[in-house]
C-alpha cells in the first residue's frame, strides 16, 4: 500500500513512512489517536453505546449497535464513518477540533491492513486504582547495598532506586555553595560572610543540623515559604476601576501576615487548611485566625456570582487535592472518575458563603483598615446544574446538596453552627464602641482647635471670616453631641443582641431615634454653614469653582430641611452604626440589602469540607503538599504535573518515596518545619549541579534526572533577586508584616510586602517571572535578553551594587585590590573567586582606574570597586541557585 509521509500534527509526534510493505503499527500510530480522543467517552471511565476503544479485541468486538471496525474494509466501517462525518452532529469526538485527515488515514490504513492489535493488548485500568487515588501505606525504608548514601532515610530511598538501574550520583558540592542553597532555600536571601566562615569552621557531626534549625527558627522563615505559599494560593490585593473594588478584598495583607505567622510558629498544615476555608466556623471570634478565610476572600468578582465560586472550586481542588474540578462544570470529567453532579455537590458547599470588612481594634473606617474574612450570607441558597454549564439555563429539577468526589472516599459530615452574638453582630465587640467614642473624642478636639483658629484669624469687616466662624462654632457643636448619639444607638444594638423584650427597647429605641435626629440636625447644621463660608470664600476665583460652592450650599440647605422635618415628626427611626460590611453581590446591589443582618449560625458545610481534606484517610493532600514543597528544594517535583494528580499524571517513578514523606507529613502533625529539615538534610539536597564529571551511562539512562543523581540549577525567583540585592547592600528593612506597600515609597521593604495585583506590580519583579497572580502553582524560568538589561541598568540593580561596594570598601579601606576581589566574591557570590577570576578583575580594576583617573573623577578607587561589585551582580551565579 503506498502511503505519503504524515506529520501526526495533533499530537506532536512524526508518523511512520509507510511503504508498499509497509504497515500502520497499532501501539505507535493508532493507540496514541484513540487514547487521546476516544478514551474520555469509550474507556474505562465511560462507555457510550456500550463502546470501548481502549483495547483491540474490545474495539472488535463493537458496540451496542454492532461492530464499529470491518478489517481489510474501511469505507464499511462505523469507526471510519463517524469520526469523517461531515455534520457536527454526527461527528466523533463530540467536542474539540476533528481528527485531522492525517489521524483518519491512520485509522484507515490499521483497519485496511487487518485492524490487527497485539495479543497483550490490555484495556486501560480502572479509574479508581489510579495510583494518586491509594490509600496511602508506610512501607519499610529499604537499604541499599552500597553504603555511600548513608542512613537518612530519603537517601536509602533514591539509593536503592539508582542501584536498580545502575545510576552513579554526583558528589556532594562544596560547603560555601550548599550554604548559600540553604540560605536562599530557608530564608530567602544569601549568607554573609561571617555566615561561611563559621559554618566552614564548623566540622561537627550535627553543624548542618544546627544551621538548619536557626534558620528555620528566623523570622525570614516565614517570609520565605509564605511567598512559596501566596503562588499557591493566588495571593492579591484587591485592583478594580479607580475606587470601585472588582477583584479581591481590601487588606487582604491581614491573610498575607497570617501565612507568614503561621508558618513561623509551625502550624500544622492541616489546621492552616481548616482556618482557610472555615475559621469563621470553627473560630468564629478569634481574630488571628479569622484572617486566614483571605483565601476565600481573594476569590471575590464583583460582576458575576458563578465566575467567583467557579474559581473557589477549581483552585481548592487544585491547590489542596491537585485535582483538576473546572472542566466538570460543564460535563463529566473526560479523564478523572468525576461527574458533573460531583462539581455542583462542591458548589453547594460554597454556595451560601460571602465575604466581608470586619472593624478591627482602633480603627472605625473600613476604607482605611478592616479584616477581610469569609463568613454564610445565604444558609438556605439552593444549588442547581448549571445545563452544559450554562448558569442562565439551571435545571431546577433537582436541588444538589453538599458532597465530595466519590473516588476519594469519605463523606462529608455536616453540622450546622450555631455562632455567638459577636460574630453576627461585629458591632458588639467591646472594641468598637471604645474606638467609636474615642474617634468622637477625637472630633471634639480637632472642632475645638479649630474654632480657636476662626477666632483668633476673625475679621469683623470680612463676610467669609464671620461665616467661617459660625461653621466652626457649628462643627463644634455636633462634635459636642456626637458622643451620647454614639452611646445611645450602641445601648439598642446591645439590647436587641442580648434578646430583649420589646418593653426593655421601647425607651432605648425612643432615646437613640431623638439622639440620632438631633445629631442629624447639627451635623446638616454644620455642614450648611461650612458651605456657606466656602462660597463666601469662592467669591474671588474662578465661575466654575463659584458654581460647585453654590451646589454645595443647596445640597446642604436640603439636607438640613429634611433633617428638620424628620425631628418634627418624631419619629422612632434612628441611624444605625455599621461597624461591618458585607461585600457586594453585583455592582447594583443596593445599600439597604448590603446592610441586612447577619445570620446567627452558619451551615457548617466548609468545615466538613475542611476537615475531609485535611484528613490523614484523604489520599491527596498530603502527596500534593510533600510535592509542592520538594519542588521549590529540588527544583523539580517527584510529581510533574504539580496541580493535576489525576489519570493524566503518570506514576512517578519515586512514588514510594513521595508516600513515605506524605506519612512522615501527617505523622509530625503536619509539620512543615520537620519537612524541610528531612528534606536539606539529605544528601540529595547536597549534591552537586555540574555535570561535567557525571558517568556517561548515568546520562544516557536517565537524562532528565528523574531520579535526582544530581541537583539541579535554579534560577533565584524574582523576589530572591531583589530581596538579595537589598540585603547585600544593607539596605531591606527586617520589618514584619503590615500593609501591602508601593515600591516607589517603600523601596527597602522586602518584596513580599510590595503591592501584588494585575493592576499593580513591581517592574522589577515582573522582569524575572512574578507570580502569576492568576493561577501560579509553579513558576517559570524563563531567560530573555531583558533580564540581563535590568541587572546591568535597572536603578535598583547599580544603586545596590554602590551601596554594596561602599560598605565593603570602608570595611577593608587599607585593603589591597586583591583582598577587595576575594571579599566581594564571598560577599556577593558566597564562594571564594578561581585564580584566573581574581587575576581578570585585578586587571579590570586597574584599567577601570586608570581611566577614572583621565576622566578626573572625585573617587577612582571607590568608583573601580563599585563598577566591579556591579559585575558581580550580573555574574550568572548571582541569580543562579546551584
Amino acid at each position: 500500500m503506498s502511503r505519503a509521509l504524515f506529520v501526526f500534527s495533533w499530537l506532536g509526534l512524526a508518523a511512520p513512512v509507510v511503504g508498499e510493505e509497509s504497515t500502520v503499527d497499532y501501539e505507535r500510530d493508532v493507540k496514541p489517536i484513540l487514547r487521546e480522543r476516544c478514551y474520555a467517552c469509550h474507556g474505562t471511565l465511560k462507555q457510550e453505546a456500550g463502546l470501548r476503544l481502549d483495547a483491540g479485541q474490545l474495539i472488535r468486538d463493537g458496540s451496542d449497535s454492532g461492530t464499529v471496525v470491518e478489517p481489510g474494509r474501511p469505507s464499511a466501517s462505523v469507526l471510519i464513518e463517524r469520526v469523517s462525518a461531515p455534520e457536527e452532529a454526527e461527528r466523533m469526538p463530540p467536542e474539540g477540533r476533528p481528527l485531522s485527515a492525517e489521524q483518519i488515514d491512520l485509522l484507515k490504513g490499521w483497519i485496511a491492513e487487518g485492524a490487527e492489535a497485539p495479543a497483550d493488548d490490555r484495556p486501560e485500568a480502572a479509574p479508581d486504582k489510579h495510583w494518586a487515588f491509594q490509600p496511602l501505606q508506610r512501607r519499610e525504608v529499604p537499604v541499599p547495598t552500597s553504603r555511600e548514601w548513608g542512613d537518612h532515610p530519603i537517601d536509602r530511598w533514591i539509593g536503592i532506586e539508582h542501584q536498580r538501574r545502575g545510576l552513579t550520583p554526583l558528589a556532594n558540592t562544596s560547603k560555601p555553595t550548599l550554604l548559600r542553597r540553604l540560605f536562599l532555600g530557608l530564608v530567602g536571601r544569601p549568607p554573609l560572610r561571617e555566615d561561611l566562615a563559621a559554618f566552614e569552621a564548623d566540622d561537627g557531626d550535627y553543624a548542618l543540623e544546627s544551621l538548619v534549625d536557626r534558620l528555620l527558627a528566623r523570622a525570614e522563615y516565614g517570609e520565605r515559604w509564605g511567598r512559596h505559599w501566596m503562588d499557591i494560593w493566588r495571593y492579591s490585593d484587591w485592583y478594580g476601576l479607580g475606587p470601585q473594588l472588582r477583584n479581591s478584598q481590601k487588606h487582604l495583607w491581614r491573610w498575607r501576615d497570617w501565612i507568614v505567622e503561621s508558618l513561623n510558629r509551625d502550624s500544622g498544615y492541616d489546621r492552616m487548611i481548616v482556618d482557610m476555608l472555615a475559621a469563621d466556623e470553627v473560630a468564629p471570634l478569634d481574630s488571628d485566625r479569622l484572617r486566614a478565610t483571605g483565601f476565600l476572600a481573594r476569590n471575590y468578582y464583583l460582576f458575576n456570582r458563578t465566575t467567583w465560586l467557579d474559581d473557589t472550586i477549581e483552585h481548592t481542588a487544585k491547590a489542596f487535592l491537585g485535582l483538576t474540578m473546572n472542566c466538570t462544570k460543564c460535563h463529566d470529567h473526560k479523564y478523572d472518575p468525576i461527574t458533573q453532579l460531583e462539581y455542583y455537590k462542591l458548589r453547594a458547599v460554597f454556595e451560601p458563603h460571602q465575604v466581608r470588612l470586619d472593624p478591627v481594634p482602633g480603627e472605625t473606617d473600613l476604607e482605611k483598615d478592616g479584616l477581610p474574612r469569609a463568613f454564610d450570607a445565604h444558609p438556605g441558597a439552593p444549588t442547581y446544574v448549571h445545563i452544559r454549564g450554562n448558569p442562565k439555563e439551571l435545571d431546577d429539577s433537582r436541588r444538589i446538596e453538599p458532597g465530595v468526589p466519590a473516588v476519594l472516599g469519605g463523606a462529608l459530615k455536616i453540622a450546622p453552627v450555631n455562632l455567638p452574638l459577636a460574630a453576627y453582630r461585629p458591632g458588639l465587640r467591646p472594641h468598637v464602641l471604645r474606638d467609636r467614642l474615642d474617634e468622637a473624642r477625637r472630633a471634639l478636639k480637632e472642632a475645638e482647635a479649630a474654632l480657636a483658629k476662626a477666632e483668633k484669624a476673625h475679621d469683623a469687616r470680612s463676610t467669609a471670616s464671620k461665616l467661617a466662624l459660625v461653621a466652626a462654632s457649628a462643627t463644634l457643636s455636633a462634635a459636642e453631641y456626637r458622643p451620647t448619639y454614639v452611646s445611645s444607638v450602641h445601648a439598642v444594638e446591645w439590647a436587641q443582641g442580648r434578646g430583649a423584650s420589646a418593653l426593655e427597647l421601647y425607651p432605648l429605641i425612643e432615646a437613640a431615634a431623638e439622639a440620632s435626629q438631633e445629631y442629624e440636625v447639627l451635623t446638616a447644621t454644620a455642614a450648611l454653614a461650612t458651605a456657606k463660608a466656602a462660597l463666601a470664600e469662592a467669591t474671588n476665583h474662578k465661575e466654575e469653582k463659584k458654581k460647585d460652592a453654590k451646589t454645595a450650599v443647596t445640597k446642604a440647605q436640603t439636607r438640613l430641611s429634611a433633617a428638620r422635618k424628620a425631628q418634627v415628626a418624631g419619629e422612632n427611626d434612628y441611624k444605625p452604626l455599621y461597624a461591618s460590611r458585607k461585600a457586594l453581590e453585583g455592582p447594583d446591589e443596593t445599600e439597604e440589602s448590603r446592610r441586612q443582618p447577619y445570620p446567627v449560625a452558619s451551615t457548617g458545610r466548609r468545615t466538613a469540607l475542611a476537615h475531609w481534606i485535611a484528613s490523614a484517610d484523604n489520599p491527596l493532600t498530603a502527596r500534593v503538599a510533600v510535592n509542592h514543597i520538594w519542588t521549590r528544594h529540588l527544583g523539580q517535583p517527584l510529581v510533574e504535573s504539580v496541580s493535576d494528580f489525576g489519570r493524566r499524571a503518570p506514576r512517578p517513578p519515586l512514588l514510594d518515596l513521595l508516600d513515605w514523606l506524605a506519612i512522615e507529613f501527617i505523622d509530625s502533625g503536619w509539620s512543615m518545619k520537620h519537612l524541610h529539615r528531612l528534606i536539606v538534610t539529605s544528601r540529595v539536597y547536597a549534591l552537586r549541579s555540574s555535570v561535567v564529571d557525571a558517568a556517561s551511562e548515568t546520562l544516557k539512562t536517565d537524562p532528565e534526572n528523574r531520579l535526582f543523581w544530581r541537583r539541579r540549577p535554579m534560577r533565584m525567583e524574582a523576589q530572591v533577586v531583589r530581596d538579595s540585592l537589598l540585603f547585600l547592600a544593607g539596605q531591606l528593612q527586617a520589618e514584619l508584616g503590615g500593609p501591602s506597600v508601593d515600591p516607589v515609597s517603600e523601596p527597602r521593604r522586602r518584596s513580599l510586602y510590595l503591592l501584588h495585583s494585575r493592576d499593580t506590580h513591581d517592574k522589577f519583579l515582573a522582569m524575572f517571572d512574578d507570580a502569576d497572580i492568576f493561577q501560579c502553582y509553579r513558576r517559570t524560568e524563563s531567560i530573555v535578553p531583558q533580564q540581563a538589561l535590568t541587572l546591568a541598568n535597572s536603578k535598583l540593580a547599580l544603586a545596590t551594587a554602590r551601596q554594596t561596594a561602599t560598605r565593603l570598601h570602608e570595611d577593608l579601606a587599607h585593603a589591597s585590590d586583591a583582598q577587595f576581589v576575594n571579599v566581594a566574591f564571598e560577599h556577593v557570590l558566597s564562594v571564594a573567586p578561581t585564580k584566573p577570576e581574581a587575576e581578570a578583575c585585578l586587571e579590570v580594576l586597574e584599567e577601570m582606574r586608570r581611566l577614572l583617573k583621565e576622566a578626573e573623577h572625585a573617587e577612582p578607587q571607590l568608583r573601580a570597586r563599585q563598577n566591579l561589585v556591579h559585575a558581580l551582580y550580573n555574574h550568572n551565579d548571582f541569580i543562579t541557585i546551584r
